[in-house]
């Protein structure tokens, strides 16, 4: 879950941007002291907006508005540390949306303390990798199986002769559940660190060739192990397969189905013109949209009455095709996907979970058996002690009467 290191220098922001807006008050009516009164004042649904959100109150959806003030009051406070927004959707309709204030970063650029509100754009992280493997879903259009047995250099004809030794057994498969056994250091040594090969990435002038050209240094499929430079991969066999970069085809095959019109999406200004921005780690968007994402693979790929991603690639992409990996243990026990994290909730009332991940606690939390998705966004960036998230989906679960 990638962060940039503050010296790296950034592409022109792509895409429409709305900066500096002030923050939009978000208060409640407090006047009156009687509890049914109080009561009735949680009991609120988010606003209604002309951008595709049904909305619903807290009670005609299952939870206990006072519950989910407490979540905010441990937001605001600073008991679920440095949350920046936290959405929750039930069935379509969003149920809970609040949005707080702290310290941020724009891709590894600390921009100071921001007053978040609907329109604030936010790094997704990591999150960007599960919005890449959405996109190759579309991009590829059925025939998945076939697709994801080719050898990924059979998707890559220009780069002929320059991919490393043993690379020609790696198949797409393996690049997606990150079981592709490349020589790679990113797990060990810290983002900050320019050692680490993700950030070594961002200063070569070919990420693809790059990523392509490191030796086989384990049998394909033998072991997971957790590599950005393989996104980047996945970026560059979407340009190949559609003709388009990332981010315009994202712009055509799923931004504008979903009314994504704002966002970023950020790369090295190192890099060859042409190539796609950083499908690792460099989306930002508002949380209203990034939940969006989420309620599309809550949905079986479904936005509105209309499939934006296929259903049998949400089912492919959301299985543990790693059973187990080393992370997420605060908020339950998960696998590996195509660049999601399937898994089940800790505790002894487990649920099925599926989750998106982005460092600094960018999450998006699936609960298809209780028709739940939670977007979180904070600004905990390398620093793995908070578990805001964790703290964030224990107060939504715990928040539920029915």
């Amino acid at each position: 879950m990638s962060s940039r290191p503050g010296i790296l220098r950034l592409l022109p922001v792509i895409g429409l941007i709305l900066a500096n807006l002030p923050m939009a008050a978000m208060a409640q009516n407090t006047s009156s002291t009687s509890p049914a009164s109080a009561s009735q004042n949680l009991d609120q649904p988010p606003q209604s907006l002309d951008d595709g959100w049904a909305t619903i109150k807290p009670s005609e959806a299952g939870f206990d508005p006072a519950a989910l003030a407490s979540l905010t009051q441990a937001a605001e406070s600073g008991a679920i540390h440095n949350v920046h927004a936290v959405l929750v959707e039930h069935a379509g309709r969003l149920v809970y949306e609040r949005y707080f204030k702290g310290s941020d970063e724009r891709w590894g650029e600390p921009v100071g303390t921001v007053s978040f509100n609907r329109d604030s754009l936010h790094d997704l992280r990591s999150v960007s990798k599960s919005v890449t493997t959405a996109l190759l879903g579309i991009a590829l259009a059925g025939n998945y199986h076939e697709a994801l047995a080719r050898p990924i250099t059979s998707y890559f004809d220009d780069l002929k002769g320059s991919f490393g030794s043993g690379v020609e057994k790696i198949s797409l498969q393996h690049v997606l559940t990150m079981t592709a056994g490349l020589e790679w250091n990113e797990m060990t040594v810290p983002y900050t660190n320019s050692d680490n090969d993700e950030i070594r990435l961002y200063y070569t002038s070919d990420p693809v060739a790059m990523v392509l050209g490191r030796t086989a240094q384990d049998p394909a499929g033998s072991k997971w192990y957790y590599n950005g430079g393989l996104t980047q991969v996945v970026a560059g066999l979407i340009r190949r397969k559609t003709g388009l970069p990332l981010h315009k085809f994202a712009e055509k095959a799923l931004f504008e189905p979903l009314g994504i019109t704002t966002y970023e999406w950020l790369g090295s200004s190192a890099w060859k013109t042409g190539t796609s921005p950083s499908a690792a780690s460099g989306l930002r968007m508002r949380a209203r949209d990034l939940a969006k994402i989420g309620s599309v693979y809550l949905h079986n790929g479904v936005w509105k009455g209309r499939q934006i991603i296929p259903a049998d690639w949400i089912e492919l992409s959301t299985q543990p095709h790693v059973e187990t990996i080393p992370w997420g243990r605060s908020t339950g026990t998960y696998g590996y996907g195509f660049m999601w994290y399937p898994g089940r909730t800790k505790g002894a009332e487990s649920y099925r979970l599926v989750r998106a991940a982005g460092n600094g606690n960018q999450r998006i939390f699936i609960l298809p058996d209780l028709h739940l998705s939670i977007t979180v966004y904070a600004g905990n960036y390398n620093n793995y002690s908070h578990a805001s998230d964790a703290k964030v989906l224990d107060h939504v679960l715990a928040a539920r009467i029915q």
